[in-house]
């Protein structure tokens, strides 16, 4: 007959197994926030990388896959940007661009990619609005004919894949909807999967479309591991498309801590935030966990004390 006191200590065992087994099979480890942080990825699996440059009121995100590698959205927006998606490129040792695609053609999220392909080579050019929807669009396309690097629309539904496997697959999320929609509410969103990880990237969506995704969710759903806040963390999100996605930490590009609202937003949903100003943003999965952490930079402007140079 067991006492009360082998009954608490086959509680307590219980208890370790199971705290044990959490940490062990945690889906997100942030390097950034817990340097000594214990991790493993599957043994030969190909890593998906993503680097965010640290530009701020803009769009950069660095995507790499066997090889293969891709640019969502770009930038030099304002003097404090120009260079820095150069040096993030620098920093891991990126010479050459498969696909570059663009989410929505503001100035703040297309107007480097002219920039970049001075510098590498761009294979293919990826759109989601009309050629000549803008200034800003027609400037784009007129380079990249200038150039004959051949350019294609995407819309939403379209599923691209990176990688010689194809096992990374990115999924675009865009709707028209009304005519109260700004070309904000009509940037593509794009659900980026490996394996069990999940990426969703939401542009500059506000909350009339990501209300309108919450009650008609797309066919790959929102639920994700990670978002990346959208329109530069200036707004508060829809609270249901917030929950809908779930993430366990969110990614802030924001212009100022005085404009930024995600701050206290993300506070208030008890989520941690990373902001890309703040160091060269590297995530990495294997397809079952994510590893996030600071990159060392080559001649940047400043480099935090724990950067990896990994």
């Amino acid at each position: 007959m067991k006492t009360w006191i082998d009954r608490a200590l086959a509680v307590l065992l219980c208890v370790f197994a199971v705290g044990a087994f959490a940490e062990e099979t945690a889906t997100v480890v942030n390097l950034i926030d817990d340097r000594d942080a214990p991790y493993a990825f599957a043994q030969g699996a190909p890593l998906l990388e993503i680097v965010f440059p640290r530009v701020y009121s803009s769009d950069c995100a660095i995507l790499r896959m066997e090889g293969e590698t891709m640019m969502i959205d770009a930038s030099t927006e304002g003097e404090k940007m120009q260079g820095r998606i150069a040096t993030a490129m620098g920093a891991i040792g990126m010479d050459h661009i498969d696909i570059a695609y663009n989410s929505y053609p503001h100035r703040d999220h297309i107007n480097g990619f002219a920039v970049v392909g001075q510098s590498v080579p761009i294979g293919e050019f990826l759109y989601c609005f009309p050629e000549d929807h803008n200034e800003y669009m027609t400037a784009t396309m007129d380079y990249m004919k200038e150039n004959g690097i051949p350019a294609r629309r995407v819309d939403d539904g379209d599923v691209l894949t990176l990688g010689e496997s194809g096992l990374v697959t990115l999924t675009v999320i865009r709707r028209e909807g009304t005519k109260r929609r700004s070309d904000n509410d009509k940037s593509a969103m794009l659900m980026i999967q490996y394996g069990e990880r999940r990426f969703l990237m939401t542009a500059d969506n506000e909350s009339l479309a990501q209300k309108d995704y919450t009650e008609n969710p797309p066919a790959c759903g929102l639920d994700a591991d990670i978002l990346k806040y959208p329109h530069h963390g200036l707004a508060a999100m829809n609270v249901s498309f917030f929950e809908a996605v779930s993430p366990e930490i969110c990614v802030v590009n924001c212009s100022s801590t005085r404009k930024e609202v995600s701050r206290g937003f993300l506070r208030k949903q008890r989520v941690p935030r990373l902001n890309t100003y703040n160091g060269l943003i590297r995530m990495r999965t294997d397809g079952q966990i994510w590893v996030i952490d600071y990159l060392y930079e080559p001649n940047a402007d400043r480099n935090l004390p724990y950067t990896s140079k990994e």
